[in-house]
C-alpha cells in the first residue's frame, strides 16, 4: 500500500512512492515535535490549531529523513498536519489501549500481551509437517505475567503452538523436545523465568546493574515493588509467586548473552542448568583474558628500533565466598548449604558428629529435647563456645566484621615488635576464644581486620601458646576469593582458595590462569606477599616464574614489610625495575588496583555466601565478565586502545 490509497489528495511527483509505514512515522514524528512547531509561529497562530509553514529547521529534517525535497514535505504537511495535531501523546495512547484490552478483552482471551511463538510452521528438521509448511494450530494457552520496566506487572497470555506430527512444543523463547529445551537464537523482548512468568529485556538488564553495583536480588525485588506501589493503573489480577524472578532473570539473559556472543544457540535439560558455561570460563578463562591496553602495557623503543612490552598483573586476596566442605583444601559440594562438612567423603561426613573445638574428638550432643545435633560436644566450655558463636551471628557482627576486608585499612600498621602474634596473618585466627579460668567466662574475639597477606607454612602454635581455643570452620568461615587485576581495572580471572592463603596455592592458581590457551604470561606479577612467593618459585625452582618480575606493592612494601628484611627490599621492591617507574621516578603502574577492585568486589559476600557451588562460581564469572565490558569501553573512552593482541596477528 502506498500513501496515495489513504490520501488520494496526494499527487506530488516525489510524494507517490512513500509507503504507508512512511506516512505514520511522519504523523508520529510531526506529533512529537508539536511544540518545536508551535514555538517560531506568529503570535496570531491560535495553539489549538496546525500551522500552515513549517519551521525551516522541522521541514530540513523530514525532508533528510524521509529523503524527499523540502516542497515535497510541506505537501505531505499540508495533507495531514490536522491528523498529526490530533495524534495523543505515546504514553497516552499506551493507557487507553491498555484499559480497552483491560474492560473488554479479558473475558474473551485478548490481551494487549500476548506471547505467541516466533515461527508458525514446525522447524524440526527431522519432522514431515516441514515438507508440507503445515501451520502449528494446536494452541496451549496459559495465563502469564509480564514484569515490565515502564508499565509495571501486566497480565498477559503466553500461546504454545505444539506440532501434531512431531510432538515439539514451540514456547515464546524456546522449543521443547523431550527433555531438551531449544532456545531461539537471540535474546527477546520477554525472557521467561518461570512457568507464569516473563520479564522484559530491559528490566532483566536493569537488575543486572543493579546487582553489579552490588545489589542484592532481594533490594532489587523491593525497589521494584515499591515502585509498583506509587504506579497507578496496575490492576493485574493474576497472580503467581515472584520470589526468584531477579535470579532467574539474571541467570536466563546472561546465558542468553553469552551464545548470542558466540553465534550458537542455548540447549539445556529443562531444568535449565549453568554448569556447561561454569565450565568454559574454567577451560577458556574469562572473555577479557587476552586483554591489553596502554594502561596494562608499557611499550619501549629499544636502540636498535625494535620494539619491547612490558604488562603487569595485580593480585590480591578478598573474603567472598561460599560454604564448603570444612575439612582443609576438599573441595567437594555439600549436600546441603546448612552442613558443615560433605557427605562425598565418608570420613569428612562422620565429622559432623564429631566436636568442633580443636582437639576434641567427643561426639556432639542434641540441642534440649530436639533432633537438631550441636555442633560440640558435653563439655560445657566447649557448649558455650558455640552459643558465643551463635549470638555473634544472630547480632549480625561476623558479617560486618568479614566485610572489613574489602575495604583498606591501616590496622597492621602497629609495630609487630609490641605485638608478636601479628607476626601470624590474620585471618589464620580471626576468630578465637578467651576462657577466664577463675569465672568460666567464655568470650570470643575477632581481629580488627583481616588482611590477605600468604604464607608459606600456616600454624596454630602461636594460638596454643596463647592459651586460645579455635573452633573448626563452619559454614560462616568462608574460602578466600583471589583476583587478578590488571592495573587498567581488567579482572582476568579469579580463583577459590579452599584454607589458608598459602603463597604455593597463590603461585599455582596464577600459573593455571595464565597458561589457559588465550593467555599470556605478563613480564611482572605484584603480590603483598611477593618476598615469600619469590622464596617460594626459587626454593622449588619454578620455571613458569622464569622472567617474571615479581614486586611486593609500593603501599604495602613501605609499610607493611620490615625495612631489615634485606631479600624483601632489594628483590621486590618496584623500584629495583625501571619499566615499572615513568621518566619522574614515579611508578608507571597503579599496583594498588586489586585492593581497589576488592572494595567493589567485597560487597558480593553477603549476596553469594549461602549460594551451591554452581550458581556461586556462575554469578562471580557473570559480575566479572559485565564489569570488564564496562571498563572495556571506559579505556576506549580514554584513548587507551583496549584489545587483543594475539586475535588481531
Amino acid at each position: 500500500m502506498d500513501v496515495r490509497t489513504p490520501f488520494p489528495a496526494l499527487d506530488h511527483p516525489e510524494l507517490q512512492d512513500l509507503s504507508y509505514i512512511a506516512i505514520t512515522r511522519f504523523l508520529r514524528c510531526a506529533s512529537m515535535l508539536k511544540d518545536d512547531i508551535l514555538l517560531p509561529q506568529p503570535h496570531s497562530i491560535p495553539v489549538t490549531t496546525a500551522p500552515d509553514v513549517l519551521p525551516p529547521g522541522i521541514t530540513d529534517f523530514f525532508s533528510r529523513s524521509f529523503n524527499i525535497s523540502c516542497d515535497a514535505v510541506d505537501v505531505l504537511w499540508g495533507a495531514v498536519k490536522h491528523i498529526a495535531w490530533t495524534l495523543p501523546a505515546d504514553g497516552e495512547e499506551h493507557e487507553v489501549i491498555e484499559t480497552m484490552f483491560q474492560h473488554h478483552g479479558q473475558d474473551q482471551g485478548i490481551s494487549a500481551y500476548v506471547l505467541y511463538p516466533p515461527m508458525k510452521t514446525c522447524v524440526n528438521p527431522d519432522c514431515i509437517a516441514v515438507q508440507c509448511a503445515t501451520p502449528l494450530k494446536k494452541d496451549e494457552p496459559r495465563r502469564v505475567v509480564i514484569f515490565t520496566q515502564a508499565f509495571g506487572v501486566r497480565c498477559a497470555w503466553s500461546v504454545h503452538l505444539k506440532c501434531r506430527s512431531c510432538n515439539v512444543n514451540y514456547h515464546h523463547n524456546y522449543a521443547v523436545h523431550g527433555a531438551s529445551r531449544q532456545y531461539y537464537s537471540g535474546v527477546p523482548k520477554y525472557i521467561q523465568v518461570g512457568e507464569h512468568q516473563f520479564v522484559e529485556r530491559e528490566l532483566a538488564m536493569h537488575w543486572i546493574d543493579l546487582m553489579r553495583i552490588p545489589v542484592s536480588a532481594t533490594d532489587c525485588a523491593r525497589l521494584y515493588n515499591e515502585a509498583q506501589a506509587r504506579r497507578k493503573n496496575v490492576t493485574c489480577e493474576w497472580q503467581f509467586n515472584t520470589t526468584e524472578e531477579v535470579w532467574d532473570a539474571f541467570t536466563v539473559l546472561a546465558l542468553l548473552d553469552d551464545h548470542q556472543l558466540r553465534n550458537t544457540s542455548l540447549c539445556v535439560p529443562h531444568d535449565n542448568s549453568q554448569s556447561a558455561r561454569n565450565e568454559r570460563i574454567i577451560t577458556e578463562g574469562q572473555d577479557e583474558l587476552p586483554h591489553a591496553c596502554y594502561g596494562c602495557m608499557r611499550l619501549f623503543s629499544m636502540p636498535d628500533g625494535t620494539t619491547h612490552y612490558t604488562e603487569v598483573v595485580v593480585t590480591d586476596g578478598i573474603t567472598v565466598g561460599r560454604p564448603c566442605c570444612a575439612v582443609p583444601h576438599c573441595k567437594n559440594a555439600l549436600a546441603s548449604t546448612h552442613n558443615r562438612f560433605c557427605s562425598a567423603n565418608p570420613s569428612h561426613r562422620q565429622l559432623e558428629t564429631i566436636c568442633a573445638v580443636d582437639g576434641c574428638d567427643q561426639p556432639v550432643i542434641r540441642h534440649g529435647q530436639g533432633d537438631k545435633l550441636r555442633k560440640t560436644c558435653s563439655n560445657p566450655l566447649h557448649m558455650n563456645m558455640e552459643d558465643a558463636k551463635a549470638v555473634l551471628s544472630w547480632s549480625g557482627k561476623s558479617k560486618t566484621q568479614r566485610m572489613k576486608t574489602a575495604k583498606l585499612n591501616d590496622a597492621l600498621a602497629a609495630s609487630s615488635h609490641d605485638h608478636p602474634e601479628d607476626d601470624l596473618p590474620v585471618e589464620d585466627f580471626d576468630e578465637w576464644y578467651e576462657h577466664d579460668e577463675s569465672t568460666g567466662n567464655v568470650r570470643l574475639k575477632q581481629a580488627s581486620a583481616a588482611l590477605s597477606m600468604g604464607v608459606v607454612n600456616p600454624s596454630l602454635t602461636q594460638n596454643e601458646s596463647r592459651h586460645i581455643l579455635k573452633v573448626c570452620p563452619s559454614k560462616d568461615d568462608v574460602p578466600k576469593l583471589k583476583l587478578f587485576v590488571r592495573p587498567c581495572g581488567i579482572i582476568s580471572g579469579r580463583g577459590t582458595m579452599y584454607h589458608h592463603e598459602a603463597v604455593s596455592n597463590v603461585l599455582i592458581l596464577f600459573e593455571k590462569t595464565f597458561s589457559l590457551p588465550r593467555a599470556r604470561k605478563p613480564q611482572h606479577l605484584i603480590y603483598n606477599s611477593n618476598c615469600n612467593a619469590l622464596r617460594e618459585v626459587e626454593s622449588r625452582k619454578m620455571k613458569f616464574f622464569e622472567g617474571i618480575g615479581m614486586c611486593v606493592d609500593a603501599f604495602h612494601h613501605t609499610t607493611k614489610h620490615k625495612a631489615s628484611d634485606q631479600f624483601c627490599q632489594e628483590r621486590c621492591s618496584m623500584k629495583a625495575y625501571p619499566k615499572l617507574l615513568n621518566e619522574d621516578g614515579k611508578y608507571y603502574f597503579n599496583s594498588s588496583i586489586a585492593e581497589q577492585t576488592n572494595m567493589w568486589f567485597g560487597g558480593f559476600h553477603n549476596m553469594c555466601h549461602e549460594m551451591t557451588p554452581v550458581k556461586y562460581d556462575f554469578f562471580l564469572d557473570e559480575v566479572i565478565l559485565r564489569h570488564n565490558r564496562a571498563t572495556v569501553i571506559n579505556l576506549h573512552r580514554q584513548g587507551k586502545q583496549p584489545h587483543h593482541p594475539h586475535l588481531s596477528t
